[in-house]
């Protein structure tokens, strides 16, 4: 039996996806039999398997700086791409940055917390080689996440914080007619002094190496307020920078479209949610703080081609005995083939006394 084409390519591409040694001895070859696909697939799976078990548990903690620094260049990224209503920070009368003791924006806690690997750590498509299951399952995408704040004890600018970090979960999901996913879930907390800020939780998939096909997916949303910008270059670059994130899809335009095989640079799934939740921000009523955003990413987004964050509140929702007062609002945003590419669900809750 000949491989296909397909099975050719894929295998071709996991190497370039992953860093090989040069020396290593070619792997000893099997014949091919009518169940040979198979055989591979339980091996694979079975990789994975073991994988999950010596991975989910195990725990990392890093600390970091609220520097103001950080969180002000977020703010000069963003701000261009924003709408003008979007609300001013206090700032430092000398230096100019965001001025100390000031609780750091919904989702800026994903610039800070930077990994302490170095390049030749990182899997070949420079993301966390750590968070990766084996071969052939090297290709990431950002599924989406749960980000929960702690509203009576937000991180602010200048304090020392913790993150514990660690992988929550692995499974694997099935789908007709095409290889499984593995699906990672990573579980995230970071603490100040005070305790507990911030819990997170991300999904991350990962397949095979394919030639990745976005498809418009249509809805009938009708938003009650919306924002339309063009991701350039710059902001997927500053970005990465920001948060360290070296994910070559991002910046490397030659590497997302001849590996990855995509159309030109993604959007990062933290920005598109970054962006979401800063349109919320822009409509905040008054007196009230983000308390959750539980999110999924759908489709990609592309550099230089048309995104807009759409936002609704959900009227006549079942309240929400935990926390009096609650809202909720739908938060969308649409590629520029006016499908849905990401979309989420934020709880809002009235600001406590103190603040």
């Amino acid at each position: 039996m000949a491989l296909s084409r397909q099975t050719v390519a894929a295998a071709l591409r996991c190497k370039a996806f992953r860093r090989v040694p040069t020396a290593v001895a070619a792997p000893t070859q099997r014949p091919l039999s009518a169940s040979a696909t198979q055989d591979s697939n339980v091996d694979e799976l079975t990789s994975v398997s073991k994988w999950k078990s010596a991975t989910v548990g195990k725990k990392s903690v890093l600390w970091d700086r609220m520097d103001s620094r950080q969180v002000s260049l977020l703010d000069q990224t963003m701000r261009p791409h924003l709408p003008p209503t979007y609300p001013m920070h206090p700032r430092d009368s000398k230096v100019g940055d965001i001025a100390q003791g000031t609780p750091i924006v919904p989702a800026a806690h994903l610039v800070y917390f930077p990994s302490h690997a170095n390049e030749f750590q990182l899997s070949p498509d420079g993301y966390h080689a750590d968070e990766a299951p084996p071969d052939p399952f090297c290709q990431r995408v950002w599924a989406g996440g749960l980000i929960e704040f702690n509203v009576a004890n937000p991180l602010r600018v200048g304090e020392l914080a913790s993150q514990t970090k660690g992988i929550d979960d692995v499974s694997i999901k099935e789908r007709s007619g095409a290889d499984p996913l593995v699906l990672v879930k990573l579980a995230l907390e970071m603490h100040n002094q005070n305790g507990l800020s911030v819990t997170e939780y991300r999904n991350l998939a990962y397949m095979k190496p394919v030639d990745l096909q976005r498809k418009t997916v249509r809805h009938n949303r009708q938003p009650e307020f919306s924002h339309e910008l063009l991701p350039t270059e710059i902001i997927l670059f500053r970005y990465s920078a920001l948060s360290w994130n070296s994910h070559r899809i991002h910046y490397d335009a030659v590497y997302a479209r001849d590996t990855e095989h995509h159309p030109g640079l993604l959007v990062h799934g933290p920005l598109s949610c970054t962006l979401l939740l800063q349109l919320l921000q822009t409509h905040m009523p008054k007196g009230m703080t983000l308390k959750s955003f539980d999110y999924r990413a759908i489709s990609p987004m592309y550099c230089q081609k048309q995104l807009v964050l759409n936002g609704r509140w959900i009227r006549d929702a079942p309240g929400d005995k935990a926390n009096e007062g609650a809202q909720r609002c739908e938060l969308w945003a649409t590629n520029n083939d006016g499908g849905l590419s990401m979309k989420g669900v934020a709880t809002i809750v009235p600001l406590p006394d103190r603040q």
